[in-house]
């Protein structure tokens, strides 16, 4: 509603010749009601709500102050701007108006200019905030429905992706901490246990929220692909199919490709010399991912090549590195994505930083798992403090 003259203004006063006076005035303005003392008023209020009233104070019975707190005392009509018109001019009388709830106060005798423009302010601020609040309803309702959508969409990723917990089979000294920056995330943890070991890999994929669910799909379906239905074993070899794989998959092997997305990744091989037995080899490679290794104090970082995964600048010739490392009773293994050392402090807004990680991990190496874990979800959340989290954060801790 823009035009003020359809806006329902309501005369409150118990004196005719006023209210004749005001209808004569006014009629021309705006759509006009009439009530002759307050109990009429709020009855009307109540059955009709109008955009302004215009109020005595004087009146018989129920006076003009109780009329206003009874209509601000009420969720329905609080909105409703009152302007008191009346012949009381004492201070105390406008500061009790003000405190009753009105948003302006007018002395008789007045000029009728004056009375109109003042009614035209507090309509139009009416309107404004009623248009904004329409907006408001409508942004929140829009809200709820994409929330709902990604809420539901994160069930679906959820159910799609594989579960870490698979790995506690052949693992059981292990943690997973998995803290996606929005209802959906980008990182997710690879596990597929095979005759004599098990694929683990940590992936990293481009942004996080929606773009980054949806590029987990492709590389989980290039996951399952390649090691379960190819049966490669292989980190470097994984990585390298993979590689192509997000490639052709998004058709940025080609110039015309819309799309210039990709991931990160740390792939580790774990095979045991026989089942039960604590010996055997780990092999990784790293797509700008590393792994670190913590024996006996001593923490080695065993770094990923400086190649992301399917992005038009990947190069699809490329020959991923492998690493193998020698299993030794105590060793303990980390793989993780760049969101821990990524997030911000609160108040400087300095990252908790690559060497501060290595720290925690290594002064936590020694307790069990679950405690490790416990200690990175304390970390993370005192440093970050109230302040927003920057991206997924991903990390798998585990002996073998």
């Amino acid at each position: 509603m823009n035009d003020l003259s359809q806006c329902k203004v309501l005369l409150v006063d118990d004196t005719k010749s006023n209210i004749n006076f005001l209808l004569q005035a006014l009629k021309d303005d705006y759509k006009l009601s009439v009530a002759l003392n307050g109990e009429r008023a709020l009855k009307f209020v109540q059955t009709t709500p109008p955009d302004l009233i215009l109020l005595d104070i004087m009146m018989p019975g129920m006076d003009g102050y109780e009329v206003c707190r009874h209509v601000k005392n009420d969720t329905a009509t609080q909105d409703i701007p009152i302007i008191f018109l009346t012949a009381m001019n004492e201070v105390e009388n406008k500061t009790d108006g003000f405190k009753a709830g009105a948003v302006d106060y007018i002395t008789k005798p007045f000029e009728v200019l004056e009375v109109k423009a003042r009614i035209n302010t507090h309509l139009s601020l009416r309107l404004a905030n009623q248009k904004l609040l329409a907006a408001k309803e409508a942004s929140e309702a829009a809200n709820e429905k994409i929330t709902s959508s990604i809420q539901y969409a994160k069930l679906i990723q959820r159910s799609l992706l594989p579960n870490p917990e698979n790995m506690k089979a052949f693992l059981p000294n292990s943690f997973f901490l998995w803290l996606p920056r929005d209802i959906v995330a980008g990182d997710f943890i690879f596990t597929h246990r095979f005759d004599d070991g098990l694929i683990i890999a940590v992936i990293d994929c481009t942004g996080h929220g929606v773009p980054g669910a949806f590029m987990t799909m492709i590389a989980s379906s290039g996951m399952r692909r390649i090691v379960k239905d190819e049966k490669c074993r292989e980190p470097a070899e994984i990585l390298n199919l993979l590689n192509g794989f997000v490639k052709m998959t998004l058709r940025q092997d080609t110039e015309e490709a819309p799309s210039d997305d990709g991931l990160d990744a740390s792939i580790c091989s774990i095979r045991r010399s026989s089942p039960d037995a604590a010996n055997g080899q780990i092999t990784f490679a790293g797509a700008r991912l590393p792994l670190i290794c913590i024996f006996k104090d001593e923490l080695t970082l065993v770094k990923g090549d400086k190649q992301s995964i399917g992005y038009k600048k990947s190069d699809l010739g490329f020959a991923f590195g492998s690493h193998t490392l020698e299993l030794r009773k105590g060793m303990s293994f980390y793989m993780f994505t760049d969101g821990f050392a990524d997030q911000l402090d609160e108040k400087d807004e300095r990252r908790f930083g690559n060497k501060r990680f290595r720290a925690l991990l290594k002064k936590g190496a020694g307790l069990p798992f679950e405690k490790q874990r416990e200690m990175l979800v304390k970390a993370f959340n005192d440093y970050k403090g109230n302040g927003e989290r920057q991206d997924d954060v991903t990390v798998v801790g585990f002996v073998v």
